[in-house]
């Protein structure tokens, strides 16, 4: 039996062995068939974590997948605490973060005003607002609150949170980030047409069912809402090149893998219409950090000897506190649209409404 240092969030911490952790084989979450063909062997390359899985794609609707996969139950972990949406900042570093992130956002906002919600939200607090009342805005996976944070401080509007990660809940309502609360996708404990906006960054791919979570996502939308939904771009350039080096995958976190299209089929089946796709290609150093670095960093661990250590060391540095990705994205953001559409993007951005 072999022991993985890899914690249970919002657990007690302790080593979880590889036959503690039970697979599943599930059907195609968007159209329930069982058929699919396999496009890569995957594992855990960024944490360490145990088991090797597979990356599939239905044979029915093309949605990609991982199968075989963790159960729900036993999912926390491969989340371990150092896992950086749910990393605890102390009150001193959140302030000098706070500022070093107004000043990177004021230059952001120039490019990105119209596809990001945390620029497009509070410019658009009025007409998506209920006569007589503030707008409220739902994060969906929210971690640690940060961007509900920043829009809280720029507009009226009345944020709300989930996430799954007790630690996260616990930061984000320590830090003002609004009312996040503790549950899944599927079981939003709000009240039918609460809400009159709705976003998520990067949590969907997480979700056991998002199909249930976005049928959740519609019920708590009230007729007319608007949505903002952003997950890795799951058929790039990069996977291309990398194959199962590819940083995104971050198995098994990384349970689903969309495109435009199997996105579009998904939001369309629970009434939610998309009318805007945007290809990112500038998600804060995303492209840099995870689909270049990190997965030359897992060929060079994988195809070379004793020499590999020293031979990865340089990208390691590369990526030390994100700051040549953010020093790259400076002179690529007027750009981006373009890149996005060449590259797929490396972040795949659906702006949506309900009907």
């Amino acid at each position: 039996m072999i022991a993985h240092e890899v914690r249970h969030v919002g657990s007690t911490p302790g080593p979880v062995t590889a036959t503690d952790l039970a697979l599943e084989s599930p059907a195609c979450d968007l159209c329930g068939h069982t058929e699919h063909r396999i496009l890569l062997p995957v594992r855990d390359r960024r944490h360490g974590g145990p088991g090797e899985f597979k990356l599939v794609e239905c044979t029915h609707c093309s949605l990609r997948y991982l199968s075989p996969r963790p159960l729900a139950s036993t999912i926390g972990a491969w989340y371990p605490d150092r896992y950086k949406a749910y990393k605890k900042k102390s009150v001193r570093l959140e302030r000098i973060d706070d500022v070093l992130d107004a000043i990177w956002k004021s230059y952001l906002r120039v490019f990105l005003s119209g596809t990001y919600p945390i620029f497009y939200y509070p410019r658009h607090a009025a007409e998506l607002a209920e006569p007589g009342r503030a707008p409220r805005l739902l994060d969906v996976g929210c971690g640690s609150g940060d961007k509900l944070r920043f829009i809280r401080r720029r507009s009226d509007w009345q944020t709300y949170g989930i996430d799954f990660s007790a630690q996260a809940v616990e930061n984000a309502n320590a830090r003002g980030a609004g009312d996040v609360r503790l549950t899944k996708g599927d079981a939003l404990p709000f009240e039918d047409g609460f809400f009159d906006a709705v976003m998520s960054w990067h949590s969907l791919e997480h979700h056991y069912s998002p199909k249930a979570t976005m049928r959740e996502v519609a019920r708590v939308l009230r007729p007319g809402g608007y949505g903002i939904f952003a997950v890795p771009s799951g058929n790039n350039a990069g996977l291309r090149l990398f194959g199962r080096y590819w940083g995104p995958l971050e198995a098994p976190r990384h349970l689903y893998h969309f495109t435009a299209e199997t996105l579009t089929r998904l939001f369309d089946e629970v009434g939610l219409k998309i009318h805007k796709v945007y290809y990112d290609f500038s998600f804060y150093g995303l492209f840099l950090e995870e689909e270049i670095f990190e997965s030359l960093e897992s060929v060079i661990h994988e195809r070379t000897g004793w020499l590999r250590y020293a031979l990865q060391l340089p990208f390691k540095i590369l990526r030390i506190g994100g700051l040549v990705s953010s020093a790259a994205t400076l002179p690529i953001l007027p750009f981006n649209p373009v890149l996005g559409r060449l590259w797929r993007g490396t972040n795949l951005i659906v702006h949506f409404r309900k009907s």
